[in-house]
């Protein structure tokens, strides 16, 4: 029996699928990527067992194959674009095709396999204009009004994945993700809005200046380890009490990042950063402006018990031993 994990190859599914296979998991990653170098030769010291299968979510014929071939038991469809503004105007029918048509049809596919669990990757984004709003963004009162055609595509999702949940019998549960930053984080070429953090990251392992923004507004981050033990809590919980449940960190995060341009520049000489009032000296996007409301994680915590392990500084010194030991990973050696 093992666990799917399509678009296990992308930035959270490298996460979701460590965190699995430490736990001695079989786990089959199904897409059109293969795994980084980096990341498969680590995930070879782990106790499970990982398979990789080659295909694209809108292909039906591959993707019930691999359910038949694998045993799958568990699902999470992990396969999307997430695209920023440039991509939304010249492909927005390709991003409504994979992430509204392909998480149909994986979800068909679960369902003619007799699948158990299915962990539905939700997003943050689909508060939309909401996290403009005063205090946490709770699940059943802050209204969903997405603005990006990715925040589109995540809330018409995971309501379509809720009503086939009823239409089918399906054993599913969607997870509204917060904005994540951490290991394994990488340009795909399908993942358009990289983090601020990786982009110091990359600054100085480059030895390179970056320039953030003199005001740095609230965000509601998550560390990817406390993105993915979240994630398994929902794949394990035996009758999860609500259809929807907020995954972050549960705190305001913005300003802190500069705790990660200093651990950086600590261990890496030649980095240098500062901040700067003129938004043409900026090196380091953000991606949207005005300040984001934090996620409310009542729900996680008071049925499962979640807590954030990874805090900024907690978060920020593992960022930065991740980042030694695989130093050619967001800068490979010429």
């Amino acid at each position: 029996m093992a666990i799917l994990v399509t678009g296990g190859a992308g930035f959270v599914g490298l996460n979701l699928v460590e965190a699995l296979l430490a736990r001695g998991e079989h786990v089959v990653v199904y897409g059109r990527e293969d795994l980084p170098t980096a990341a498969a030769a680590a995930f070879a010291h782990l106790p499970g067992r990982l398979d990789l299968v080659r295909g694209d979510v809108l292909d039906a014929a591959a993707l019930g194959a691999v359910f038949t071939a694998h045993k799958i038991h568990a699902m999470f469809p992990f396969a999307a674009i997430t695209a920023g503004p440039q991509r939304e105007a010249e492909q927005t029918e390709a991003i409504l095709e994979v992430n509204l048509l392909g998480a149909v049809g994986q979800l068909r596919a679960a369902r003619a396999a007799g699948v158990g669990r299915i962990v539905f990757p939700s997003s943050i984004s689909v508060y939309g204009e909401s996290q403009r709003l005063p205090g946490p963004m709770r699940e059943d009162t802050t209204p969903p009004v997405p603005v990006s055609v990715y925040g589109i595509t995540k809330y018409a999702g995971e309501r379509l994945a809720l009503r086939l949940r009823d239409l089918w019998g399906l054993d599913l549960v969607c997870a509204r993700i917060g904005g994540v930053f951490g290991p394994w984080e990488r340009d795909t070429g399908v993942r358009d809005l990289l983090t601020p953090h990786m982009h110091l990251a990359v600054a100085a392992l480059r030895g390179e200046a970056a320039v953030l923004p003199a005001t740095l507004l609230p965000r509601p981050w998550i560390y990817a380890r406390d993105l993915a033990r979240g994630l398994l809590l929902l794949l394990d919980a035996p009758r999860p009490r609500w259809p929807v449940y907020n995954i972050s960190a549960g705190v305001e995060w913005g300003a802190r990042i500069l705790l990660w341009a200093e651990a950086l520049a600590r261990h890496y000489p030649a980095f240098r950063w500062r901040q700067s009032a003129d938004p043409a000296e900026v090196t380091v996007p953000f991606h949207d402006e005005g300040p984001r409301a934090v996620e409310d994680i009542g729900r996680m915590r008071e049925e499962f018990g979640y807590a954030p392990e990874f805090l900024p500084e907690a978060a920020y010194a593992d960022y930065l031993r991740w980042l030694q030991m695989v130093p050619d990973y967001l800068v490979p050696r010429e």
